[in-house]
């Protein structure tokens, strides 16, 4: 075998084992995500039923500029989300719970989801 032909050879089968050692020992790999079962982990199809019942309930008097401008936190929106009640707003009690969950996860204070 001729030395022009030896290196590029050499350096292929280097790669080539290189590639199989990191794919054997996983490395640069992100271990398996425990399943979270916490209430801030919600199915993105949950997530955007929730979305919808938002604008269903706040939006025929609340523009999306309304919710991004005032933030406020799970306690705030809850608040907010009585006042709203109190003036009319057609909101069941049932869905209280999961508007003021979604509006404090994409419209809270700590500018979490946007």
């Amino acid at each position: 075998m001729s030395a022009p032909l030896k290196a590029p050879l050499f350096l292929l089968g280097l790669a080539a084992s290189l590639a199989l050692l990191i794919v054997i020992t996983n490395v640069g790999q992100r271990p398996p995500a425990a399943a979270d079962t916490s209430a801030a982990a919600v199915a993105p199809e949950a997530d955007a039923a929730v979305g919808q019942l938002v604008l269903a309930r706040c939006g025929s008097c609340h523009g999306l500029d309304t919710l991004s401008h005032n933030p406020q936190d799970a306690a705030g929106w809850s608040k907010t989300v009585d006042s709203m009640m109190a003036l009319g707003a057609q909101v069941q009690p049932s869905e209280k719970p999961a508007l003021v969950e979604y509006l404090a996860k994409h419209f809270g204070s700590s500018g979490a989801g946007r």
